[in-house]
């Protein structure tokens, strides 16, 4: 082929493409909007059952639950060995290519070695509090343990979250982990206390546990069903080397980046009481509703900058990226006024106790709309093939807010543990600006 047919295939290729993507700002935004829709639900259902929680089992052992499941977090976000951002790649092009036998592959794959590692890690981890439990703090071993058995489901559920997203699924990556979880954790609160059981944190993982089992086995069924409806049976191939080595970067940077806004809640625990740790924790949940406007662009235009790079359309890559720019940020500082206004009153639902907080939701708040004056700068990245810098970035946050949280916790408790993330998320910020503008000017 000459080159100026390769370069008229070339420009076909973008010619369709940006047909393809033509409605696309409209398809990004209805998803988008799903997306945020899912969330907010899932923040009532969260608040409410918090609020639920904290009346039942007061500051103290609703603390020591929190605690304990923020450490479910923090494992569960890797517990998917990075497979579920790697689905979002790979799984589109394998189906415009025909290649359902590494469809299938990637799909099995994707579950059974995360599976098999994080079910390892589990066992191994509730060996370990088992032997250590006489130099821990006694109140928290039963729950630890229990949150052992939280992390396998947990793990199942993530990565099916990307595989369904990478099939445009996006009610069925999102409907499970946040809403139907979340409403069975709920209920199995309620039939507890209907049997006339003392809610505490013990019991407050036992209905983790059955929630997310529950939940894990109810979407592998649902999506199951309809992948044999998208695809024939056959036979499976397997990249598992390639898989591997492009969502390791992606692990470690999902690792980092979910570090920054728990190490906090981690450190408070050395330093503080499991009063603070119920403050702070609240605080963070209230203003996670902001967040939901970053996440929701970012979980629809992922695969969108990876097509366009494909491609080799820089220019609609920059134009798309400015737009999801818009997108995140005018939105966010919307919802953060609504918090600001309503933050007081929303505190005084979880009880007096947890009216200190409004100002830490100030200093989180300033953060968060910091963030998403650059949009979703890091799927950008990871999408290009720069999960390496990606990581690095947020290695480098989250090691300063691990210095700044060790100074500033002793002196100022939960408000030093804020001031910290958020000056954390302003060096992130900047540094993701830089390395988008040179990847993509």
């Amino acid at each position: 082929m000459t080159d100026e047919a390769s370069q008229g295939a070339d420009a076909g290729g973008v010619r369709m493409l940006r047909m393809l993507l033509g409605g696309s700002d409209r398809s990004v935004k209805l998803a988008a909007g799903s997306a945020f829709s899912i969330r907010i639900t899932n923040a009532a259902i969260t608040y409410i059952t918090h609020i639920i929680m904290a009346r039942w089992m007061g500051a103290y052992e609703f603390g020591i639950f929190v605690y304990v499941w923020t450490w479910v977090l923090i494992v569960g976000v890797v517990s998917d060995l990075g497979f579920a951002i790697t689905a979002q790649r790979v799984i589109p092009a394998y189906l415009q290519r025909k290649q359902h036998d590494l469809v299938r592959g990637f799909i099995q794959s994707s579950r059974w070695m995360p599976g098999i590692c994080i079910s390892a890690l589990s066992l191994a981890a509730a060996l370990v509090i088992w032997l250590v439990g006489d130099w821990l703090d006694a109140y928290l071993v039963a729950p630890l343990l229990l949150a052992c058995m939280v992390l396998p489901p947990y793990g199942i559920t993530y990565a099916q979250d990307g595989a369904s997203r990478a099939f445009g699924w996006i009610n069925l990556a999102l409907v499970p982990g946040y809403i139907i979880r979340p409403l069975l954790l709920l209920a199995i609160l309620i039939l507890f206390v209907a049997l006339g059981f003392e809610i505490d944190a013990t019991y407050a993982m036992w209905a983790g546990v059955l929630s997310t089992w529950l939940t894990a086995v109810g979407q592998i069924a649902v999506f199951e069903t309809r992948v044999r409806k998208r695809i024939e049976p056959g036979p499976s191939s397997y990249e598992r080397r390639d898989w591997v080595v492009s969502s390791f970067p992606i692990l470690l940077a999902s690792l980092f980046q979910f570090m920054l806004s728990y190490v906090g809640v981690l450190l408070l625990q050395v330093y503080s009481t499991p009063e603070d740790i119920a403050v702070f924790y609240t605080a963070t949940k209230l203003t996670a509703i902001i967040s939901m406007v970053y996440f929701s662009v970012a979980a629809s235009v992922a695969y969108r900058f990876a097509a366009l790079n494909a491609a080799g359309d820089r220019q609609g890559l920059r134009a798309f990226y400015r737009n999801s720019i818009k997108w995140t940020f005018w939105p966010t500082l919307l919802v953060s006024g609504v918090i600001i206004v309503l933050g007081r009153p929303l505190l005084w639902l979880f009880g007096e106790e947890f009216m200190s907080g409004y100002s830490l939701v100030l200093v989180i708040t300033a953060g968060l709309v910091l963030r998403a004056a650059i949009g979703p700068g890091e799927q950008v990245l990871n999408m290009m093939g720069r999960q390496r810098v990606c990581a690095a970035i947020y290695c480098v946050a989250l090691v300063v807010n691990l210095l700044l949280c060790m100074t500033f916790i002793t002196d100022f408790g939960a408000m030093g543990a804020a001031a910290a993330t958020t000056a954390s998320i302003a060096l992130e910020t900047l540094l993701l600006h830089f390395a988008v503008g040179r990847l993509i000017a």
